[in-house]
């Protein structure tokens, strides 16, 4: 038991290291690791630690998938959130269940953005829409914005998947609640993602026959994200966004 958990403890320690450094080789310590502590804590005999564990797996195999740009890091990722599911439940350990739903809400969101598929986007909706039961925002204000802008995020590239526009209401709704904290003063940087994010959704609309009203929307919120970010000192989206601006405005022009 000492040997599991010292081995899950390192398991965080490299993944701590390997996030802050992006440096894959921590990551794959990290996996190594958390394996090796399941070896102790199985499912049968500690119930909980192994769904711990898994967790902890998860989220070191979804921070690998960003580095290594390998999906199969995220079907893993998906794969452990799943296992710490089968015991956290949300009437017995409903923190847990969130954090877990949430986790397979990402993993799947990022897996189906490597994949071109519409079955996990749909799947990472459903997972984060279930983790706003216990994240609600009176209890957990920053994870039900962050719960909010994933699931605003996978509509948005659901629909430019499927090619239609039936779920931009709900995406613009889910992005405008990140917004209750996410203000401009507290956290101009989130505050600034959300304002891109609101541009990409009226810029949508207007491409797919809004009027010209939906461009004079983008446009304004891709500005208010510049401002943002250059408010908060992350200066590498505003070319980018530059880019965004110019495209909507040349659009616009040839209405």
């Amino acid at each position: 038991m000492d040997w599991a958990s010292t081995q899950n403890n390192l398991g965080s320690v490299y993944q701590t290291l390997g996030q802050r450094a992006r440096d894959p080789a921590r990551l794959e310590q990290s996996v190594a690791a958390f394996r090796a502590a399941r070896r102790i804590y199985t499912r049968r005999a500690f119930p909980l630690d192994w769904a711990m564990t898994a967790y902890n797996l998860g989220n070191t195999l979804q921070l690998l998938g960003g580095l290594s740009d390998k999906p199969e890091h995220y079907r893993d990722a998906a794969m452990a959130y799943r296992d710490a599911l089968r015991e956290y439940k949300r009437e017995t350990t409903p923190r847990q269940w969130a954090l877990a739903q949430a986790g397979l809400g990402s993993a799947l969101h990022w897996l189906s953005m490597a994949e071109g598929d519409t079955k996990s986007l749909a799947e990472s909706v459903a997972a984060r829409r279930a983790a706003l039961e216990v994240q609600t925002f009176e209890t957990a204000p920053v994870d039900w914005a962050n719960a909010q802008n994933g699931i605003g995020m996978s509509l948005l590239n659901l629909g430019t998947l499927e090619r239609s526009g039936k779920y931009l209401d709900e995406a613009e709704a889910a992005f405008q609640a990140t917004l209750k904290v996410f203000t401009r003063e507290s956290q101009p940087l989130q505050w600034a993602f959300a304002q891109n994010n609101l541009g990409d959704v009226h810029w949508n609309r207007a491409s797919q026959g809004g009027g010209d009203a939906e461009y004079m929307k983008a446009i304004e919120f891709f500005e208010n994200a510049k401002q943002g970010f250059a408010e908060a000192g992350y200066t590498i989206p505003i070319p980018l966004t530059d880019k965004k601006i110019e495209l909507v405005k040349q659009q616009l022009a040839k209405k």
